[in-house]
């Protein structure tokens, strides 16, 4: 098909969509088009999830519990506690509510029985008679008054609301009262009874609760021939609401329909206007009873409703939220309990985690290192019978199929090595090559030839030392007249522009060192170091000795090399004729004393290259070996 041309339009497949909702295709080559990888919040995510995956095991498993435990603990908790303190509100009060409505049939008794009882007193023959007499006459006043109170007494009965039952007439003058009357009938109240032309009708003066109704006469009905005036106490009726006003800081008010306090628990709010009426007058308008949650004033509350039917008045009750929170502190005590057993039990999981998993795990990861180092003394005791258990002796396992490859490849490469040394060494015949060169040797001396008779006596000597047999070690001072002899011979070629400089504590000349150790070194030196630098240069080969172990160090002011890359060489074990020498040197020495001794090398790019060759302290003492190493000589 080829390629689309530059000016058509990306065809944005789903997979293509950036995480943040938008598109940026770039095309990739044959393959179509491509979502734009530097969204920022594809990268966010890349980070997080790079971030996450190079955390150690530790902090992503206590990542993990307080992520997926804790905090989903955390919310569910805060969760559970706004829905249970809702539930426990609402059924807190409609509890409530129910207990205020015991109130209901207590008002309704009072507004029936006063009902009733100026009914019966406005409808009653002798009051009427009573009403409309001549007054003047003492003997029938007397006698209707007795009758109408002998009649009241049968008809109130045990009804102990009434402290006093009045007549008014002429709209300020008692004419009759059974208890303690007023002198004097609030006009306002008054011209209300008058104008509601017989309904009953209640008001208040902040001490006691008032019912008037009018009188009218039965044979002129538009004549007003009084007014009732009933006292009920407010004590009384506050009897009717104060056992159950048991809620803390709470309190009860009866309104009229214009928000008017008839009646309250609080004594000061009698006969004022309910101060937070306009704040809950919608709420109250809504129904015949019910409850909501409001805050009035400064203080959240919960309001209780019910309308009282006839007189159109509303009982009301407000408690604080807070007198329901012995429950909310009981649910949330129990809901911390519980996060915190869970936490807890979350953190002994962990110590679990720690010892069983991440301890196990971790002494895995030490003895890795270890042996990557080289060191094969593995320490995985005590392991377990699980899969990590059965990791760690998985892991001790190849571990000691490793140190066996190793030390079989090692003994492997040298006992080739020595073969094929040794096959050398039978191909050559020594005796025949001693006297060949010893000929050549006189025969310089007869023409006075006397560089060559002292080449050749050196090349003699290089041969007795390299093709003895038998001999795997030898002696400091040995190894360093074989060094001698090989610079005699260099020193034909390059003259005195590369000189040896030899610093030996004399007491070291008598210990042991494998053979064939100083001189690749110096030959290297030579090759790599200083046949390339113009003015040559100073090779010092330094031996001393440090605790129980020899140090033996071949340096020179050289060209140097990349350090980085010999080391690497060596550890790769590279057979290129550049480190060959070293690492036959090295191999020979782990191999025949241990890993903790060998070569180590150094260099720097114009300044020089340092070999070190560490091996232990060891004297001779053998006299068949010094007898050997003399016949050697001779």
């Amino acid at each position: 098909m080829g390629n689309p041309p530059p000016d058509a339009q990306p065809r944005i497949r789903k997979g293509d969509l950036c995480l943040c909702g938008a598109a940026r295709p770039s095309y990739n080559g044959g393959k179509g088009f491509k979502a734009d990888s530097e969204c920022p919040r594809r990268r966010e995510v890349w980070l997080i999830r790079l971030k996450f995956g190079d955390m150690p095991l530790k902090r992503k498993l206590f990542l993990c519990i307080a992520l997926l435990i804790v905090v989903p603990l955390l919310l569910a908790g805060f969760y559970l506690n706004n829905q249970f303190t809702r539930l426990t509100l609402n059924k807190s009060s409609d509890i409530a509510l129910q207990t205020l409505k015991q109130t209901r049939q207590n008002f309704d008794s009072l507004i029936a029985d006063t009902n009733d009882l100026t009914l019966r007193m406005m409808s009653n023959e002798q009051i009427q008679k009573f009403l409309k007499d001549d007054y003047n006459k003492e003997l029938d006043y007397d006698q209707y008054y007795r009758e109408i109170i002998a009649w009241l007494n049968d008809l109130i009965g045990s009804k102990a609301y009434y402290d006093t039952i009045g007549i008014v007439a002429g709209g300020e003058r008692v004419v009759f009262q059974m208890g303690t009357l007023d002198s004097v009938v609030d006009a306002e109240h008054a011209r209300t009874a008058s104008e509601l032309k017989g309904k009953l009708y209640w008001a208040s003066d902040g001490n006691r609760l008032y019912a008037y109704r009018r009188i009218m006469d039965f044979n002129k009905y538009d004549r007003e021939l009084g007014i009732i005036k009933l006292n009920v106490s407010e004590e009384a009726v506050h009897r009717f609401y104060e056992g159950i006003n048991s809620y803390e800081g709470s309190r009860i008010d009866l309104l009229d329909a214009s928000g008017k306090v008839l009646s309250s628990s609080a004594k000061t709010a009698i006969d004022g206007t309910y101060e937070h009426y306009e704040e809950i007058r919608a709420e109250i308008a809504s129904g015949e009873e019910g409850f909501f949650g409001k805050t009035v004033g400064s203080e959240k509350n919960i309001v209780l409703y019910y309308r009282i039917a006839g007189p159109d008045w509303v009982l009301v009750q407000t408690i604080p939220e807070s007198s329901f929170t012995l429950l909310k502190t009981t649910l949330n005590t129990v809901l911390l309990i519980a996060i915190g057993l869970c936490v807890l039990f979350g953190f002994l999981f962990s110590l679990v985690q720690h010892r069983y998993w991440i301890k196990p795990l971790g002494r895995l990861r030490t003895e890795m290192a270890k042996l990557r180092t080289g060191n094969f003394n593995i320490a995985l005791e005590g392991a377990s019978k699980d899969e990590i258990g059965e990791i760690h002796q998985g892991f001790i396992r190849m571990a000691g199929q490793l140190k066996q490859t190793i030390d079989d490849v090692y003994v492997s490469r040298i006992r080739r090595r020595e073969a094929e040394l040794t096959a050398l060494q039978a191909q050559i015949n020594p005796h025949f090559l001693y006297n060949t060169l010893d000929s050549i040797h006189w025969l310089a001396m007869k023409h006075q030839n006397y560089d060559v008779s002292e080449q050749i006596e050196a090349l003699s000597e290089i041969f007795k030392h390299v093709l003895s047999k038998g001999q795997p070690v030898v002696t400091i001072e040995r190894e360093l007249e074989f060094l001698e002899s090989y610079m005699l011979i260099q020193q034909a070629k390059y003259g005195q522009r590369i000189k040896l400089r030899v610093d030996v504590d004399p007491e070291l000349l008598s210990c042991e060192v494998p053979k064939l150790i100083l001189q690749p070194l110096v030959e290297n030196a030579i090759l790599h170091g200083l046949e390339e630098k113009l003015e040559g240069g100073t090779i010092e080969v330094g031996v001393r000795q440090v605790g129980e172990r020899i140090r033996l160090v071949v340096s020179d002011d050289g060209l140097g090399t990349d350090e980085e890359r010999i080391n690497r060489m060596l550890n790769e074990e590279d057979e290129r004729q550049e480190v060959f020498a070293l690492g036959n040197i090295d191999e020979r020495i782990k191999l025949q004393y241990g890993r903790e001794f060998g070569l180590s090398f150094s260099s720097k790019i114009g300044e020089g290259t340092v070999v070190e060759v560490l091996v232990p302290a060891a004297g001779r003492t053998n006299k068949e070996e010094r007898r050997n190493e003399a016949a050697d000589r001779g």
